[in-house]
């Protein structure tokens, strides 16, 4: 990949860290215990408690896995593979710019015969 590439890539993987911490830090999971609701109302508030916290946790993840693109820019080991040390496709990255690994070991990862780092 050219710089210029590189440098596009990590404009997108900044503003893309930069929404996620917007989403995570005004997720707003208090529960005003001030009157006591009713079993239906306490149902709902818990259900949508548990999705937006499923939702933080892929936020989380995938705020670790932008930061870990970041940091193999800076390191200039974007764009290969940790296993195999091949090259990962440019349409790989511009599709998913905080891949990891090249497809064929990406596969592997995804059937359990790789350990992720």
């Amino acid at each position: 990949m050219t710089k210029a590439q590189i440098k596009k890539i990590k404009a997108r993987l900044i503003s893309e860290r930069d929404a996620i911490i917007g989403k995570l830090s005004s997720n707003d999971l208090s529960v005003d215990e001030s009157e006591t609701p009713d079993p239906v109302d306490l149902a709902v508030r818990n259900y949508s408690k548990n999705v937006m916290l499923a939702v933080s946790e892929n936020e989380s993840k995938q705020l670790v896995l932008i930061n870990e693109a970041l940091e193999r820019i800076e390191d200039e080991e974007y764009g290969i593979c940790p296993n195999c040390e091949n090259k990962v496709n440019p349409k790989r990255l511009n599709a998913i710019p905080w891949a990891r690994y090249c497809l064929d070991c990406q596969e592997l990862v995804e059937r359990g015969l790789l350990d992720e780092d």
